[in-house]
């Protein structure tokens, strides 16, 4: 054998060895998402505790005219130029609490009974 030849099947030898001879690759461990812990978790204090100040009137009355301030506001701002008899309550989705919206799609009432 020529020399380059032996040179190019003892490299070849060595690298078939290194790879035979070593342990087969480590598998990076998959993190368990059904485990309470970690960063992510939040304290358990306050999970779930609703926010006091953005609890809903318990009045129908109360909440009537609550959310007929939030309706009045979302008018002011509307420049469709619709007429206000024309223009559901619920439709002000940005002025609107969440508490109000839920409360004019189970009421529907329009933009004029509200001035």
């Amino acid at each position: 054998m020529t020399p380059k030849a032996l040179a190019l099947a003892l490299t070849a030898a060595s690298l078939l060895a290194i790879g035979a001879c070593s342990p087969p690759p480590k598998q990076a461990e998959v993190p368990d998402v059904q485990a309470e812990s970690g960063v992510d978790m939040a304290p358990d204090e306050h999970a779930g505790a609703a926010d006091p100040s953005a609890t809903a009137p318990s009045d129908p009355e109360e909440m009537r005219t609550k959310c007929c301030e939030e309706c009045k506001a979302g008018l002011a701002k509307d420049r469709t130029g619709a007429p206000p008899d024309t223009i559901p309550c619920a439709d002000y989705t940005d002025t609107l609490s969440p508490w109000c919206l839920e409360h004019f799609r189970a009421n529907p009432l329009m933009a004029s009974k509200c001035q």
